[in-house]
């Protein structure tokens, strides 16, 4: 079976997902709203797409990505400066801001949302004690990592449907350049655990 990709639509629909099309990429079941949000997630673009529009709250075993446990377990709050190895010993004070674990993919990497700033990093639990927990800029924003996981979804489809994996893996790379997406730690990652499954291209 071969789908019939728009690529030009469908890089829209990911840059700008809507209910709809996350629905479409990921089933109704898994989108979730919460119907709380933590006080200390300020960032009110983040606050609005949690509760409008919605995030994929789903597994894809084939990049090692996990999101499925938010709708039971809620959102994952932490301390940046902590957890990047920003504060100095014996430092008591209290957190300037919070930041929100979004899901874990790769190699246990935690995709965290900034709760002041909105942008999402990456934070490699083994480097937390020696100052190497912060691994950069995944997205600009929580709407472009749910557009991230979406289009991915909807990739991995074509791929469970029997379509050249060589077709597929190309335009999705064609898409990423595009969206400008290509660099993203997660996105990275995601090529290498597919190049291990279906080649390189």
């Amino acid at each position: 079976m071969r789908f019939t990709v728009d690529m030009t639509e469908l890089n829209n629909a990911a840059a700008h997902p809507t209910t709809p099309w996350l629905q479409s990429c990921v089933g109704a079941a898994a989108l979730w709203r919460p119907t709380e949000l933590p006080e200390r997630l300020e960032h009110a673009a983040s606050r609005t797409f949690l509760e409008t529009v919605g995030y994929p709250a789903i597994a894809l075993s084939a990049i090692r990505f996990d999101a499925s446990e938010l709708p039971v377990k809620g959102l994952w709050e932490e301390d940046p400066d902590e957890l990047f190895g920003r504060r100095v010993p014996d430092d008591d004070s209290a957190p300037a801001k919070y930041c929100y674990g979004f899901g874990v993919y790769g190699n246990d990497y935690t995709l965290m949302l900034d709760g002041e700033l909105g942008v999402v990093d990456i934070y490699d639990p083994s480097g937390w004690d020696h100052g190497e927990g912060y691994q950069g800029r995944a997205f600009d924003s929580l709407a472009e990592l749910a557009g991230s996981v979406g289009l991915m979804a909807r990739h991995l489809t074509r791929l469970d449907a029997g379509e050249d994996p060589e077709a597929v893996l190309s335009a999705l790379r064609a898409s990423l350049i595009t969206l400008g997406w290509a660099g993203s730690g997660f996105w990275i990652s995601a090529f290498e655990h597919l190049e291990e499954e279906y080649g390189e291209f």
